[in-house]
């Protein structure tokens, strides 16, 4: 016998649970602090998160889920197991695991996730692609022979998918995504203005006042550094038309990867984009202005899914409470020795 289902969105930079019966339950950082000597694991979620750039030598902040695949197998799984442990700690059965993963994965990657949600106390496991979750997620109708395009940005990866007959016709993922603007930022105030920034700033910065179009009235902030040549802390000021310019590259390749997409479809399908539009989903979907740069880029009407950061985890509850439609197909759960 097993237990209730879950279903785990997890991303580079969040993991959301969806749990039968209760519905999303959370979503916190995907942020694992261990011990750099013994590496014993202090701190999950929020609480490691928060040691960002901040924490002593003694204590690693690890990222164990990066750019849409595993890159550190035994913390995932630790992860994992303390989320399962949490919200199963009532239940003396095992759960059904659904979980997330990009467009496009190897067969390794594919082997390394479905390691992991085994070992990670999952009875049965089934995996299902982040833009096809995100389109159910999305209330997106693609049962019929009509082709819908989605562009789910996380932040890890962006995963571009045309959706159709309750399948994926077409899917592209790109192996970078929201916070490889952060890192733009970084990179531009060191390069451009002799400034050291960590993570966390660069990340404010980028919500805050980061944009894929020039705003109509420029804003700027003030924040904190420290001056490359000096060594000092220093308070600096930054423009939106700065951040601009510094994400410009990674925002344009996601319009080439769209482009990409559009010229190995049908013309069929093409023209059913036109009609029904471009859906973006994701957190990254957030940053200022992509919406219109896509539209403009391309003539396609884009428009951004309620609550689009949670857009992954509503499909994967959405296809668990109707876990019977799932029989007989890829999406079915199984035990981990019948992958």
């Amino acid at each position: 016998m097993t237990g209730n289902c879950i279903g785990i969105d997890i991303g580079t930079a969040n993991i959301t649970a969806y749990v039968e019966g209760k519905g999303i339950v959370f979503s916190r950082p995907s942020a694992v602090a261990c011990d750099t000597h013994t590496g014993k694991i202090l701190a999950l979620g929020e609480e490691a998160f928060a040691m960002t750039g901040r924490a002593p030598s003694s204590i690693s902040v690890i990222r164990p889920f990066s750019d849409g695949v595993v890159s550190d197998v035994s913390i995932t799984v630790a992860m994992l197991s303390d989320f399962v442990n949490e919200v199963c700690r009532m239940s003396v059965l095992k759960p059904n695991i659904m979980a997330s993963v990009p467009g496009e994965i190897t067969s390794l990657e594919r082997k390394a996730i479905l390691d992991v949600l085994s070992a990670s106390g999952a009875a049965k496991v089934c995996i299902m692609e982040q833009p096809f979750a995100a389109a159910i997620g999305a209330d997106i109708p693609f049962s019929k022979p009509y082709g819908t395009m989605i562009i789910d940005i996380g932040a890890g990866t962006v995963d571009i998918a045309v959706v159709s007959m309750n399948s994926i016709a077409k899917a592209k993922t790109i192996r970078f995504a929201s916070e490889s603007f952060t890192q733009d930022i970084i990179r531009y105030l060191r390069r451009e203005r002799d400034i050291d920034v960590g993570f966390l700033t660069a990340e404010y910065i980028k919500k805050t006042i980061g944009g894929a179009v020039i705003r109509n009235e420029e804003i700027a902030l003030v924040a904190k550094g420290r001056n490359v040549v000096t060594g000092t802390p220093i308070n600096f000021e930054i423009t939106s038309t700065e951040v601009y310019w510094a994400i410009k590259e990674h925002v344009d390749m996601i319009l080439s990867a769209v482009k990409e997409v559009f010229s190995s479809i049908s013309p069929e399908l093409s023209a059913d984009i036109f009609e029904s539009g471009i859906v973006l989903t994701g957190k990254g979907s957030l940053l200022y202005g992509i919406d219109a740069f896509l539209e403009s880029s391309t003539g396609i009407q884009v428009r951004i899914a309620k609550e689009p950061w949670l857009c992954v985890a509503k499909g994967l509850g959405k296809s668990i409470q109707n876990k019977r439609k799932l029989r007989n197909t890829e999406y079915e759960f199984r035990y981990y020795e019948e992958f």
